[in-house]
């Protein structure tokens, strides 16, 4: 861990679902009809996302590249002007739109069984503890809240603070290790608070950085939870389920790093 999120600080996040699952949120956030989608807007915001995924040194697979290029792509097939010679081609948006509905079909499977699984484990009693599942690698939210969520909160807190050089290191910025015990003091005084709460002491956007860092890393080992009242609502932050651990947290995300 370090505080300097630019250079020696990445992410591996598994709820990473892919290009397609970051779409579906902007169509769904937005209520935009999938049969009709405005390419060139989609375009623009889901750039917006890839680019916070590069400020925050998110871990971006090649293929959140690859649809960049295809919405690109598609966006220019639209504004080009049509040859009225040559025979009509199809809608450029049907294979996008196709593969969504397809992506969405399994998508919505997919949640029907988590469904299923989370009645199952409120039935049957789990193994004891130490099976080593593998789970501490995967950061869980909630139930409903997504990552991409987490990034349209976090655009929101980079908008308020304007523009100033996010890549310049300041060694006054401070680190992440200093955002998490500011986190941990706040939630000490209560039982939570909201997301922007969390940035509200945050003058520059390196320390925001570093605080989205710090939060990710507070959800990954169960200090914190950041939970919604409804989708696309509001976030905000609670103590989890580890939030009384009595192992300082610093020590113990240093331990937690040294054995993955």
């Amino acid at each position: 861990m370090n505080g300097t999120p630019k250079e020696n600080y990445s992410v591996n996040l598994e709820i990473f679902q892919g290009p397609l699952d970051l779409l579906l949120y902007l169509i769904r956030k937005d209520e935009i009809d999938i049969y009709d989608i405005p390419i060139a807007r989609v375009t623009q915001q889901y750039m917006q996302y890839i680019e916070m995924m590069k400020i925050l040194n998110l871990e971006l697979a090649g293929e959140y590249i690859l649809m960049a290029a295809t919405l690109i792509r598609i966006k220019a097939r639209l504004l080009l002007p049509r040859d009225e010679s040559e025979e009509e081609e199809g809608d450029p948006r049907e294979n996008l739109v196709a593969a969504l509905l397809e992506y969405k079909k399994f998508k919505e499977a997919g949640e029907i069984l988590r469904e299923k699984r989370i009645l199952e484990e409120r039935v049957f009693v789990p193994d004891g503890l130490g099976g080593g599942n593998g789970d501490r690698e995967k950061i869980i939210l909630s139930d409903t809240t997504t990552l991409f969520d987490l990034l349209t909160a976090f655009k929101e807190v980079l908008d308020r603070a304007g523009q100033d050089s996010q890549y310049t290191i300041n060694p006054e910025a401070g680190t992440i290790e200093d955002r998490i015990t500011i986190i941990m003091a706040i939630l000490a005084g209560k039982d939570s608070a909201t997301f922007i709460e969390l940035f509200e002491d945050i003058p520059r956007k390196l320390t925001a950085i570093l605080t989205f860092l710090a939060i990710l890393e507070l959800v990954k080992i169960k200090r914190i939870t950041v939970r919604q009242s409804l989708p696309f609502s509001e976030l905000r932050v609670y103590r989890g389920d580890d939030f009384h651990n009595p192992e300082p947290v610093i020590e113990f995300i240093k331990k937690f790093h040294f054995l993955q």
